[in-house]
């Protein structure tokens, strides 16, 4: 399957809400049930959170597989693919967004398969809203929290304290734009990175300059790594974004 091809990129619609309100969190909530999608959907506006509903589960899994997504509310029987699939498979990709398993079935043994798979918290049907609500904000926080201050990726090291670069026995400081779509492309590697979801989390709703400003700074950074003789490149995936690479592997 051509996954370039097939993962989208946000719609305007999303891009705007998203610069209006400033918004700091986007959810994915994968659900067929259209009644629930709309209220949990207009709950989380209030909030100023960005939701993208999928009501099945191959359009769910796609969209999942872009890396964008904070955290994933993630319903179990679903038409075309069902959320166990689901979350194997997004695991075997590593990409690792947490997962809120949402479901009908309350029995034990699925919520310890759900764990199993890789799911990162349960909630069974019916449920409160603001239940759903402080465990998704847990499940962010605990992502944030578990970030290390020193991430590598085969010849590069980044210091998330002092903003160093390292490369071999080459060292930089990386100007605070630099490092924060560095800090992101390395969070998401090996996956690809849509180049309106660097701008909003970068630049939030000053969108005067929408996409020469990533571009810009995309290019200091490369000319950086290859002034420190990095093997790894930033590749530029035509009509979504950017991915890192090794280059001995293009």
């Amino acid at each position: 399957m051509n996954l370039k091809g097939t993962l989208k990129k946000f719609d305007f619609l999303n891009i705007q809400f998203f610069l209006l309100y400033n918004i700091d969190m986007k959810l994915l909530m994968i659900e067929d049930k259209v009644s629930l999608t709309d209220a949990v959907a207009e709950y989380f506006k209030r909030e100023s959170i960005l939701i993208t509903v999928a009501n099945d589960g191959e359009k769910g899994y796609l969209e999942a597989l872009s890396g964008t997504y904070d955290v994933i509310i993630l319903d179990i029987m679903l038409p075309k693919k069902d959320g166990w699939s689901i979350l194997r498979d997004l695991r075997k990709e590593k990409i690792n967004t947490p997962v809120l398993m949402l479901s009908a079935l309350g029995e034990i043994d699925d919520k310890v398969k759900g764990l199993n798979l890789g799911a990162d918290d349960y909630l069974a049907k019916p449920f409160a809203i603001k239940e759903l609500d402080a465990r998704i904000k847990a499940l962010a926080r605990r992502k944030e929290e578990i970030k290390t201050d020193v991430k590598t990726i085969f010849d590069i090291t980044l210091n998330r304290d002092d903003h160093e670069l390292t490369c071999l026995d080459n060292k930089i400081v990386l100007g605070i734009k630099e490092f924060e779509i560095l800090d992101i492309l390395m969070d998401k590697y090996p996956n690809q990175v849509n180049k309106e979801f660097l701008t909003i989390k970068i630049w939030g709703y000053d969108n005067d300059t929408l996409y020469n400003n990533v571009e810009v700074y995309v290019s200091f950074l490369r000319r950086k790594l290859k002034a420190m003789h990095s093997k790894l490149i930033i590749s530029s995936i035509r009509g979504f974004g950017y991915k890192l690479e090794y280059e001995n592997n293009k």
